[in-house]
């Protein structure tokens, strides 16, 4: 396939704007979203559109401009819903085509070859998704705990080929932050551009070390379990956040707080909200490092990352 370059711009559910204007971005939340095992997965379910758009309007109220919803094909993803948001409450928000680890992964995935499923992808990311025909800003993987299974094997294979030829960004899970490395290894041995490569949810190994290797890689780490530990304003996070910078990777670092929960969310009576980020945390991580390199966390980073179009 060939790709024709033309200006980069980001995708959003209500149309494309330059990169320049996502301001505040958090790089993984969910807004609005229905797994399929709802008993189970009752408090992740976000089917309120109203508490939704209450929440949103709180993180706008402080200084947020946009959100990637991470929610992936067949864990209840709803681009339309995504879009009505937006239009509410003024707030960019992006989506994404991709999947989840195996736990979530459709049945189907087994009765397509490779190639199947690349098309199958490559067609939301050119043609849109839904009937109002929206387009995805990044592709989604996840991976188990602790291990790749041979599905995950098979979508990272084909991923880092859609990568290669379309530069979408790919923004993945890490459960309970493992496989970090294994992920960008394998994404990039199928042509992944590793700059292009956010692994989400590595900061809950609380390990610096780890996360030095995967940044040495060249990929992005996503800090997206702040407001966790509200009881010491995430000294642990902030500490290891300090230390990546002081180490020379604040190039590398995004935030948010991948608060899919109603646990987490005001508008459910639940804390710390969309807003801690750019609040509390915010002046809690200002007493440790420079409103710079904050900036960079939340700005800049995620920007670079998304910035790009087919």
């Amino acid at each position: 396939r060939r790709v024709v370059e033309g200006d980069k711009m980001v995708r959003t559910v209500t149309g494309k704007i330059d990169a320049k204007e996502l301001g505040n971005t958090y790089i993984h939340e969910h807004l609005y979203v229905i797994p399929n095992d709802l008993p189970k997965y009752e408090d992740y379910t976000f089917d309120d559109i109203e508490k939704s758009i209450i929440e949103v309007l709180d993180f706008k109220k402080h200084g947020g401009n946009s959100i990637v919803d991470l929610t992936p094909i067949n864990y209840g993803r709803n681009p339309i819903m995504l879009e009505n948001i937006s239009k509410r409450t003024g707030i960019n928000v992006l989506f994404v085509t991709g999947f989840h680890k195996e736990e979530f992964m459709p049945k189907w995935i087994d009765d397509l070859s490779s190639k199947q499923l690349y098309e199958f992808l490559f067609n939301e990311i050119n043609n849109g998704v839904s009937s109002h025909h929206l387009l995805p800003a990044a592709i989604k993987i996840g991976t188990s705990y602790n291990e790749i299974t041979p599905r995950e094997h098979k979508v990272i294979e084909v991923v880092g080929n859609i990568q290669k030829d379309t530069q979408i960004p790919i923004i993945t899970h890490c459960d309970k932050g493992t496989m970090g490395i294994e992920q960008v290894n394998l994404l990039c041995e199928n042509g992944a551009n590793v700059n292009k490569i956010c692994l989400s949810h590595v900061d809950l190994k609380e390990d610096v070390d780890y996360l030095e290797k995967i940044c040495e890689l060249g990929a992005n780490i996503s800090f997206d379990h702040v407001g966790r530990h509200l009881d010491d304003q995430d000294s642990k996070a902030v500490s290891i956040i300090r230390t990546l910078i002081n180490d020379g990777f604040s190039n590398q670092i995004c935030l948010a707080g991948d608060m899919g929960r109603k646990k987490y969310f005001k508008s459910y009576d639940g804390k710390p909200g969309l807003s801690y980020i750019l609040s509390d945390f915010k002046e809690r991580l200002l007493m440790d490092i420079s409103i710079e390199d904050f900036d960079k966390m939340v700005q800049k980073n995620p920007i670079r990352i998304l910035d790009w179009d087919m």
